[in-house]
């Protein structure tokens, strides 16, 4: 349970990490938000509209203005999740070990798919273990001398 709250509890919070848990079920529990949305919007609509019906109030213009607040229900929760979506993945980019600028992403055509591969993918790093870059690699150290490997016996 604490999957489902933990990245609501820290919906404004762009530091620190989120597991590939905590991101998922964030986004699990979002789609949920906007489809029990949806359909408690689609289902005031119907009735709304029975109630304009039954009323004869189809020339109404505050019964068309009541409809079509109705209707945008759904694209006002889209705004309201937005803040804590960007927060939760720019957690799992630094979960991942990469900058959260790569959310910068999303304003490219498609480049949601390729973020969402990234996030959701990827694994990321151990809670406590600390991580050291790759070594230096020494320019020219193992590099073969044409010259002499060239050479050939006489």
């Amino acid at each position: 349970m604490d999957e489902w709250i933990r990245p609501w509890r820290l919906y404004a919070d762009f530091g620190g990490r989120a597991t590939r848990r905590d991101y998922w079920f964030f986004h699990l529990g979002a789609a949920g938000v906007l489809v029990a949305v949806g359909t408690l919007s689609r289902l005031v609509e119907d009735s709304l509209a029975w109630l304009i019906a039954a009323l004869r109030l189809g020339e109404s213009n505050a019964a068309a203005l009541l409809l079509f607040a109705v209707m945008l229900m759904p694209l006002l929760a889209v705004p309201i999740l937005l803040v804590p979506s960007l927060a939760v993945s720019a957690r799992r980019l630094r979960d991942l070990g990469r900058s959260p600028r790569w959310l910068l992403l999303l304003a490219v055509p498609f480049g949601a798919v390729a973020l969402l591969a990234l996030l959701g993918l990827g694994r990321g790093v151990a809670a406590g273990v600390a991580t050291s870059p790759p070594p230096p690699v020494a320019l020219g150290a193992d590099v073969y001398e044409l010259a002499e490997h060239a050479r050939l016996p006489a």
